[in-house]
């Protein structure tokens, strides 16, 4: 090895730091990799630690004690992360002044003990020679396994959504158990370690666990550069269809109610010289929230339709490096499914890490058959699908190889962009039987891994009568026989609930719980019930909003049925939902029409609108109607101000009100005066395009006849403006349509659109609205429609943020008050952006208006006296409220002048932060809280309370703060 200037004295510096003992191996391929490099240049490197936590016996102990998931997750990952620390020595010798530039970087991970070094090759052999080294070998690099065939993408226009269930689903009998069993993977979360997914496709976009957790444990971008999944490739969005992907009634999945997290490792050049993408991804996958103490997070399965070609240089048959990790990762309970690869038809072709046996469970690999429709098993093999043995070192009965087959030819699923394509390859094969794991783990969620391999092996359907073999495995993936066999030691449980209140009449929409596991059941239009459960004695639960919950205790025997009635008592009032609440209008003429839906299991009797206006009497009519009530409330004066809430009443007499807590908390419409109304039929109107910091260099804002522009069967830009004929104008990016959907929508960064400067420091309360568009397809991801507002033209504060595809025109209204100071500069802009490559992006805005009042404190002429405003304190808005997003709006009235003091408490009752004290005048008042103490630091998430106090009186209410 040759030796570079000015190295030889650091060489005796890195002998001599070193224990006397040489611990550490070096793998081959990386001893002639370093002899081939000049002594100071760096190489990557994986080092192995060499104390280990003892996962596979732990894993063995939790079968036997058929330990829970939560229970198995929690174990396993504190037993690797507290392993991980002897790390620390290490790092430390790598953090050491001695080093000398001779070590770049490093990443430490705990899902199997081991770091990502960058070093000279002396350095590397120093780390060797450490006693707390095991073994270190090359950073390893993972290869998608490409389609053999990708067809032309459908767009959504030639998609038809009456076209049912795939022939592949059909094949692997996955209808039967969504059928016969009543399971399609509720509850169950599949993972995609793959090339990303596009987050916005209709067929997925609804069931990615980001729409109700944080998005950081459901999307984790090894490109470090989205917080929204995205797939540039189409290889990642295409397998996750397979697995969970549903439109209308175009089922292209297996497990269509499962959620779905990603990750883009594969095929994205994505790992920095201190870092390995598949044992970070393995590492989020067995964590994703960092938390042991939960299991919500993490998935069930996760499919890989990666691998290495043993061909390429340094790899070689059943190559070790990836066990450590996907051993680790199974024992926390995430089933991995692997497709076989595409190089057969010949024998021993199986990819890296798919062709590993050390025992018959792992790697758990998928090969191809070919099952279009109309066929009928047994189904043909691919003749790409790669075949065993395996190049393991094994006994004979472990090297048969794949373990299973599922459909992969021509199976059509989810493109980026809203569109569908069909491809061929076993890691299309892969999808079917991940979603099939899916399926029988929403059936029993805590089975473990190596069980779950068992049943989908036992149930296979042998494909040519000779069993397992080296073509087949041990045969087509059979979804209905897995599914009973993870079913296996369960009993039936059936039963009616009925309303004991109301003659026994049925009661729809009850759930049905065994307490302390994880299976419920919904009651249908006829009160009844079915499920199936593990045999075993459970405290059932009956419960449904309105009535009190029923406890019995129920025994479940294998294959046996039971049947366990319910009889619930009604204890509240009819539910109030969707009352009309407009918040603001010019409209003095009236009447303002109110609707509410009203429903009551005991039937409802009386629906009731009260009304007062301007602190005036209350007043009352009937509301009218069936399911949805409705009544009117007589025009008022310009800056009236309408309270309302409704009553109602059921056959029992039980009475129930919207909002709770009326008529101390209310509705309110505010009778506005129009302030400014622009439509854009007459030129820009002082609104003004353009901002220094815009970036954009195409789909600028212009005030233009909007051209109708599409994208596989999706409208990026409206045909016409939102104005009422004649009107044909608004502001639009990029109105000319061209040749193709991208070519004059936004792209480069940000056009910015400004409206005038408003003057609105004379009013009390002041509203705006709009009418928007915003379509976003294609590659888009990062790129978001924002609207912001400022009092002062310096600091802005965000209005409204849309994500994702808005292409239809939407109404925005909003109390301006609630997000600024009413001031003489307020002001507000538009900004469109795409900050994504290869995205569209598409914008429109049309009909603004402004809308303001002043607080009239007497009630409408006519009355006896007039009424004066009384001491009120208005439930905070928005609540909860994110600080992120803006301050919380805080508003109360006080009958007449006087001292008044406005202070928020934690819940402990500590004072947290005052907010006014002095005199106030009569009248409303608003106040903005940012989530900080008095201090000027943040406070904590949690409940607080805000109090009013002056004079004598006080009145307190209490807000969310999340952060």
């Amino acid at each position: 090895m040759r030796l570079a200037k000015g190295i030889a004295f650091f060489t005796l510096l890195l002998i001599a730091s070193v224990p006397a003992a040489f611990a550490g191996d070096l793998h081959p391929a990386l001893a002639a990799k370093m002899d081939a490099t000049p002594a100071d240049e760096a190489i990557s490197v994986i080092v192995i630690m060499a104390d280990q936590a003892p996962i596979a016996q732990m894993n063995e102990a939790l079968k036997i004690e058929r330990a829970s998931l939560d229970r198995r997750h929690r174990e396993v990952v504190l037993s690797l992360q507290d392993t991980a620390r002897s790390q620390n020595a290490l790092k430390a010798w790598l953090d050491s002044p001695q080093r000398d530039g001779s070590v770049l970087g490093y990443t430490g991970y705990w899902i199997a003990n081991m770091m990502v070094v960058k070093a000279t090759p002396l350095a590397i052999e120093a780390i060797a020679m450490r006693s707390d080294v095991d073994f270190v070998e090359l950073n390893f690099t993972a290869e998608l396994i490409e389609p053999v065939a990708v067809n032309a993408v459908e767009t959504a226009a030639e998609d038809a959504p009456s076209r049912g269930v795939e022939s592949g689903i059909t094949a692997c009998n996955v209808p039967q158990v969504w059928h016969e069993l009543g399971i399609t993977g509720e509850g169950a979360l599949i993972g995609s370690c793959d090339t990303g997914v596009d987050g916005n496709h209709p067929a997925l976009s609804a069931r990615w666990r980001g729409n109700h957790a944080p998005a950081s444990e459901c999307w984790f971008d090894n490109l470090g550069s989205s917080t929204f999944p995205n797939d540039g490739h189409g290889h990642g969005t295409h397998t996750t269809g397979t697995m969970t992907g549903v439109s209308g009634s175009d089922s292209i999945g297996v497990a269509p109610a499962a959620e779905w997290i990603a990750n883009n490792a594969i095929d994205q050049g994505t790992s920095t010289n201190f870092d390995n993408d598949i044992i970070e991804s393995f590492q989020w996958y067995a964590d994703p929230d960092g938390d042991p103490f939960t299991s919500d997070d993490v998935p069930d399965v996760v499919q890989n339709s990666w691998g290495v070609n043993e061909n390429f240089t340094g790899y070689y048959d059943c190559d070790t490096r990836w066990w450590a990790v996907i051993d680790n990762c199974e024992a926390a309970g995430v089933v991995t499914t692997w497709s076989a690869g595409n190089e057969g038809p010949g024998g021993t072709s199986l990819r890296s890490p798919a062709d590993r046996a050390t025992t018959e469970f792992n790697c758990f690999s998928v090969g191809a058959v070919d099952a279009p429709n109309g066929s009928s098993f047994p189904y043909g093999m691919a003749s790409f699908s790669s075949r065993g043995p395996t190049g393991c070192d094994v006994a004979p009965e472990l090297k048969i190889k794949p373990e299973i087959v599922a459909p992969g030819v021509n199976v059509r699923s989810a493109y980026p962009g809203g569109g569908y394509t069909t491809m061929s390859g076993t890691s299309m094969a892969g999808p079917h039987l991940a979603g099939v794991v899916a399926l029988m783990r929403s059936a029993n969620p805590d089975l473990d891994v190596d069980s779950v391999k068992l049943i989908l092996m036992q149930t296979a359907r042998d494909q040519d009568g000779v069993g397992e073999d080296n073509t087949s495995g041990w045969g087509m993936v059979d979804a209905y026989a897995a599914v009973l066999g993870a079913m296996s030691g369960y009993g039936d449980i059936e039963g009616a609930v009925t309303n004991a209140s109301w003659g026994g009449a049925p009661l729809d929409g009850a759930t049905v719980e065994l307490l302390g596991t994880s299976f419920d059941w919904t009651t249908d239009g006829a009160g009844y019930y079915s499920g199936m459960a593990a045999a075993d004695t459970y405290t059932a639960r009956a419960s449904r909003p309105g009535f009190a919950s029923q406890d019995v205790p129920v025994v479940i025997d294998a294959d046996m049925l039971t049947v366990q009635d319910f009889s619930l008592t009604d204890i509240a009032g009819p539910e109030i939902t969707n009352v009309t609440d407009f918040g603001f209008t010019s409209d003095t003429v009236g009447p303002y029409a109110i609707d509410a839906d009203v429903d009551d299991p005991s039937t409802v009797g009386t629906v009731t609108l009260h009304h007062r206006v301007n602190n005036g009497t209350w007043m009352t009519q009937p509301m009218l109607g069936l399911g949805t009530y409705s009544a009117s409330i007589p025009g008022a004066p310009a800056h009236s101000r309408i309270d309302y809430y409704v009553t109602a009443e059921d056959g029992l007499s039980q009475s129930s009100t919207y909002p709770i807590g009326a008529p101390i908390t209310t509705l309110s419409l505010y009778i506005t005066e129009l302030e400014y109304s622009f439509d854009a039929e007459s030129g820009n109107g002082g609104w003004v395009i353009g901002d220094p910091g815009d970036a954009a260099t195409t789909g600028i804002w212009e005030n233009a006849d909007p051209q109708h522009v599409n994208y596989n069967g999706t409208t990026m830009q409206p045909e016409d403006d939102h104005t009422v004929d004649p009107g044909s104008y608004c502001f639009v990016t990029g109105p000319l349509a061209g040749t193709g959907a991208g070519d004059y929508d936004v792209d480069g960064g940000c056009t910015t659109l400004y409206s005038p400067v408003f003057d609105l420091g004379a009013f009390d309360r002041a509203f705006v609205s709009y009418w928007r568009w915003y379509a976003e397809d294609g590659f888009s991801t990062d790129d978001d429609w924002v609207v912001e507002v400022t009092d002062d033209g310096n600091a802005w504060v965000e209005l409204e943020r849309v994500s994702g595809m808005a292409n239809s025109w939407q109404r925005v209204a909003e109390e301006i008050g609630a997000y600024v100071n009413l001031t003489g500069s307020v002001q507000f802009r538009f900004l469109a952006c795409d900050l994504n490559n290869g995205g569209l992006v598409e914008a429109a805005i049309d009909d603004f208006g402004i809308e303001t009042l002043i607080a009239d404190l007497t009630a409408l002429p006519g009355d006896d006296a007039p009424q004066h405003w009384s001491l009120q304190l208005s439930q905070s808005r928005p609540n909860p409220f994110h600080p992120g997003d803006g301050p919380v709006t805080l508003r109360f009235s006080m009958a007449k002048a006087g001292p008044a003091t406005v202070q928020v408490y934690d819940i402990a009752g500590r004072l947290v932060r005052t907010l006014a004290e002095g005199g106030q005048t009569a009248g409303e008042h608003s106040l903005h809280w940012d989530g900080k103490d008095d201090a000027g630091y943040n406070v904590s998430s949690g409940v607080y309370f805000y109090r009013l106090q002056t004079g004598g009186e006080q009145v307190s209410k209490s807000l969310v703060l999340i952060r």
